[in-house]
């Protein structure tokens, strides 16, 4: 038997919160693994304006990831957005769609004491 409330059944407004819940659910973790590993599609020499795949010889200067991050994770939640069925979601706490952003960004700040406290 057919679920009532399948795909194709809910409002183009369903679909979409259902879509940006995923998306702010999936970004955050990716970004986060990317952060922690410093892994990253590119990183951009601002020194000498290059993208490179690779990690450069120090006389480029230092590397920006960031963007790399930021891209990898973009993608990743935006496939996830396209593919997870809406009706997943559709009992899913709203409160997940801030609540793991705002744990992504307390891991960060802890992480990142590391600095601070050497």
């Amino acid at each position: 038997m057919a679920d009532p409330q399948s795909t194709l059944s809910r409002s183009p407004s369903e679909r979409l919160f259902s879509a940006l819940t995923v998306f702010s659910l999936v970004f955050p973790v990716v970004y986060v693994v990317l952060y922690y590993n410093e892994l990253a599609l590119f990183r951009f020499y601002p020194l000498v304006g290059e993208l490179h795949l690779n990690i450069q010889p120090t006389t480029f200067g230092p590397a920006m990831i960031y963007y790399g991050w930021i891209i990898v994770s973009t993608f990743a939640a935006a496939v996830a957005a396209a593919v997870v069925p809406s009706r997943w979601t559709a009992h899913l706490w709203a409160g997940w769609s801030w609540l793991v952003p705002a744990f992504a960004t307390l891991f960060t700040f802890i992480y990142e004491t590391r600095w601070l406290l050497h």
